[in-house]
């Protein structure tokens, strides 16, 4: 790592979250306890609630994550719904061109032979 010596100017985490040195109170000098107790906070340092800190994130990404979600989900549906409708309307296309042919040239047909018949009319014995 680094040979530089620790800067002092720069405040460790605990003195960030634990804030300023805040004295404790002064005790009657009496016997000492058997037993060392734990230290105790002072009552201005409130530790916080990490379960409800983290039931608030969770539900806050959750919340961001599902917006961006919908969001591509929507655009990924209307895509595919309009290649699907594209090349459907092809194959209909396609479909109908074949039709109307067909039924173009059995109409143009019977209008020839129905013209060629005014023409010449058959021959009568």
């Amino acid at each position: 790592m680094s040979d530089q010596p620790f800067d002092q100017g720069i405040p460790l985490l605990t003195e960030v979250l634990l804030g300023p040195e805040v004295p404790e109170p002064v005790a009657p000098v009496a016997a000492a306890p058997a037993v060392e107790e734990a230290p105790v906070l002072p009552p201005s340092i409130v530790q916080p609630d990490w379960d409800a800190i983290e039931q608030r994130l969770t539900q806050r990404i959750l919340h961001q994550v599902q917006g961006k979600i919908d969001h591509l989900l929507e655009e990924r549906i209307a895509h595919v719904l309009q290649t699907a409708l594209q090349n459907a309307l092809i194959g209909m296309r396609g479909a109908l061109r074949e039709d109307l042919q067909q039924s173009l040239e059995q109409i143009v047909a019977h209008a020839v032979s129905h013209e060629l018949g005014h023409l010449h009319p058959p021959a009568q014995p």
